[in-house]
């Protein structure tokens, strides 16, 4: 299988393309946006696709663009697999001493979306520049889906809406993975992250002097009560077979040493591998705002904010990338992933829709690479870049291999 002409010829074009890649990524990494905010992005995506010679249609508001590649015009009207990349940033301060640092001030690329996005232009250009020289080995039909919001799991929604899938039938996706040396592809056939769940807790006491705490109802002892209380809970109803993990990472009160104040929130998130274990978790957390508010007197009201399902690995898509990597990279290349992540991702909203799978990229170098996901040093080997590149490309070739159609 290594030596059929199409995969020499992914292999010629990735060679030729990479220091373009490498500079995309870099440009990506100096300007990155938050999300819901990634204009400048888009244009810039939208730039580079158009250098292509692909038709690219925004998305509403002028966040998030598809581009579409068909190879023949017997597939105008036909199904067409995507490739998804997200595009946003998050609010952190970039460490790294390089020329290619962030230029913004508190925002950074943490989390690999300036890769994401390379790799899946790159996927774009092997693809069209196979077409432009007769490379392909058969007509292919592909659409680039480059979203935004990924971190506020509102932008696969945002992009379905706009109608990303429309005539698509399955999808592809990765996610950089500093923990896997730059070469190696984690795969993994069913559930691949946690469904995620915003937990949001406002407390409406009654505030007062700090020297006559009786006179008040204290919604700073609520919100403490309510964290130990939902902490020991949540470990006695899940069922030790489940994972469930729930953590708070913000609580907000008072502004003054001698002042009780009115109010207290916080906020946390309720991750969860199956829809009961789910359903038995929220109940908890309803059960102790209901009795924290019995205890205390002041008014616990709990709501849910953002929130993404499990993804869902498909057994097919799974094979298919299977197949692609064992021909584009070296044998040994797949790392089987034994258990699912509790991180979440946005991108399972479109495995609502239709078929597809997320692939863990390694990242990892001798040099560069190590430092976790979210954090202010995070940074990768760049030759993920063409890995990436034609494990998508070769993925998009076998998915319309005639004898995988018949």
């Amino acid at each position: 299988m290594h030596d059929q002409p199409w995969i020499s010829a992914i292999r010629k074009h990735a060679t030729h393309c990479n220091a373009e890649w490498v500079a995309m990524r870099r440009h990506l990494h100096q300007n990155p946006e938050l999300s819901n905010l990634e204009f400048q992005t888009t244009e810039y995506l939208v730039s580079a696709l158009e250098r292509l010679g692909l038709p690219t249609h925004v998305s509403g508001e002028g966040r998030g663009v598809t581009a579409d590649l068909v190879s023949s015009a017997d597939l105008a009207d036909g199904p067409r697999i995507a490739i998804r990349g997200d595009i946003d940033a998050l609010p952190i301060q970039d460490s790294k001493v390089v020329d290619y640092r962030s230029r913004c001030d508190g925002v950074m690329h943490a989390c690999g979306h300036d890769v994401h996005a390379t790799i899946v232009l790159g996927a774009m250009q092997l693809l069209a520049a196979m077409q432009a020289e007769r490379e392909l080995p058969w007509p292919v039909s592909v659409r680039a889906i480059l979203q935004p919001a990924e971190e506020l799991a509102v932008g696969a929604r945002h992009m379905i809406h706009h109608h990303a899938l429309r005539d698509v039938d399955t999808i592809l996706a990765l996610h950089v993975d500093p923990t896997r040396l730059v070469g190696c592809v984690g795969l993994r056939a069913g559930i691949l992250t946690a469904a995620c769940d915003a937990i949001h807790v406002h407390i409406q006491g009654k505030g007062g002097h700090g020297a006559r705490p009786h006179m008040t109802n204290d919604p700073i002892d609520a919100v403490t009560h309510w964290v130990q209380s939902a902490f020991r809970r949540i470990g006695r109803t899940a069922d030790p077979h489940e994972t469930v993990v729930f953590s708070v990472g913000q609580i907000e009160a008072g502004h003054s040493v001698n002042v009780i104040p009115d109010t207290a929130s916080l906020a946390g998130s309720l991750r969860s591998l199956d829809q009961e274990s789910r359903r038995v978790a929220l109940e908890t957390l309803e059960d102790v705002c209901e009795s924290i508010q019995r205890e205390t007197g002041c008014k616990v009201e709990m709501r849910l904010g953002a929130s993404a399902p499990a993804v869902i690995n498909d057994q097919k898509v799974i094979e298919l990338l299977v197949e692609s990597v064992n021909q584009t990279l070296s044998a040994g290349a797949i790392e089987w992933i034994d258990q699912p992540s509790m991180g979440s991702e946005d991108f399972s909203y479109y495995l609502e829709q239709i078929p597809g799978a997320m692939l863990r990229l390694g990242v990892g170098g001798d040099q560069v690479g190590h430092a976790p996901l979210h954090t202010s040093a995070f940074d990768i080997d760049e030759r993920a870049l063409a890995v990436g590149s034609q494990v998508f490309a070769a993925t998009v070739i076998n998915y319309f291999d005639p004898r995988r159609q018949a």
